[in-house]
C-alpha cells in the first residue's frame, strides 16, 4: 500500500502532512508498505515513517541528522566531500564570551551565512570588518528570536556558479551568472556550459554525492576554484523557475513510479 503526502502524487490513501494525526491517521500509515513525501516533510513525521521500516521517498536522513548550513557543512567534512574553506560559529557568545580567550583572526573578503537562510537570504558579502560588525547586530537580534549559528566561509571570486537537481536518478546541470548572488531570486541568469570539463567534473562529483548521501530529490549549488567544483550548499526545498515547473512535475512522478516498480520486482 503506498501513502502518499505529496498533492501531486495519487497514493492509495492520500494525507495532507499538516492535517490532524488522529487513531485512524497511524493506523493507515503503519499498514503502509511505501511513503511519498514533499519537500517540505518535518523530521519527526519522517523518521516515524522510518521507524516502521517502510520505504520513503525522497530520501532525507542525511537532511534531517544534519540540520542547517551548520549541519551540512559538518556532513560535507564528515563525507570528505569537497567544500569552501569554512568557520562554524555555533552561538555568537563563542566570540565574545570564550572562557579560552581564543580570537577569531579573518582576512577578508569573506562570505557570512546565516544557519537557517534559504535562497540567498541571510548571506552577505563582508569587504571589512566593519562589515562583519554590521552583521553581527542582525546575528544578535536572530539569537533573540531563537535562531542560532552562523558560518563564515572563503570568498571564491568567480563570473559563474552552477545548480544541479537531482530528482529520481536524473540530474539536470544549469550554470548561471551573475553579481555576488547568482541564483535567479535574485541577480543570476543561465549561462551555457563555459567550459566542456566542467560539466563532466560536475557529473562526477554528482555521483560522489548520490553514492555518499542517497539523496535524490535536492537543488545543489556549486562554487568553482582552480577549476574544480565545490559543493556550497545543498537546497531541499527550492524554486522550480530554472527547471520549469511542468518538467520538474514530470521527473518527480517518474522518479516516484520508478522507486515503487523497484520495490515491486
Amino acid at each position: 500500500m503506498v501513502v502518499s503526502f505529496l498533492p501531486t502524487f495519487k497514493g492509495d490513501y492520500n494525507f495532507f502532512q499538516f492535517e490532524p494525526w488522529d487513531e485512524n491517521f497511524f493506523k493507515i500509515l503503519s499498514q503502509a508498505k511505501v511513503v511519498i513525501f514533499p519537500p517540505t516533510v518535518t523530521q519527526d513525521l519522517y523518521f516515524y515513517a522510518k521507524n516502521l521500516n517502510l520505504s520513503v521517498f525522497p530520501e532525507y536522513s542525511l537532511r534531517f541528522l544534519y540540520p542547517g548550513k551548520i549541519g551540512q557543512i559538518m556532513l560535507l567534512k564528515a563525507l570528505n566531500l569537497p567544500h569552501p574553506q569554512t568557520i562554524l560559529i555555533p552561538r555568537i557568545c563563542g566570540l565574545e564570551e570564550n572562557l579560552y580567550q581564543r580570537t577569531l583572526k579573518l582576512t577578508f573578503p569573506l562570505v557570512l551565512k546565516g544557519n537557517w537562510g534559504n535562497e540567498g537570504e541571510e548571506v552577505y558579502f563582508l569587504d571589512k570588518d566593519e562589515d562583519f560588525q554590521r552583521v553581527l547586530k542582525k546575528i544578535k537580534l536572530w539569537e533573540i528570536s531563537g535562531r542560532y549559528g552562523f558560518l563564515i566561509q572563503e570568498y571564491i571570486e568567480t563570473p559563474f556558479d552552477a545548480r544541479v537537481i537531482l530528482i529520481g536518478d536524473k540530474s539536470f546541470i544549469f550554470f548561471r551568472k551573475g553579481g555576488f548572488k547568482k541564483n535567479l531570486v535574485q541577480e543570476g541568469e543561465v549561462i551555457p556550459c563555459p567550459e566542456k570539463k566542467l560539466k563532466r567534473k560536475l557529473e562526477n562529483l554528482i555521483e560522489l554525492i548520490r553514492s555518499k548521501t542517497g539523496f535524490n530529490l535536492v537543488a545543489i549549488d556549486f562554487l568553482f576554484k582552480e577549476g574544480e567544483p565545490l559543493i556550497s550548499e545543498f537546497n531541499f526545498v527550492f524554486g522550480r523557475r530554472i527547471l520549469g515547473e511542468k518538467k520538474y512535475e514530470y521527473y518527480l512522478k517518474r522518479a516516484i513510479k520508478k522507486f515503487i516498480f523497484q520495490l515491486e520486482k
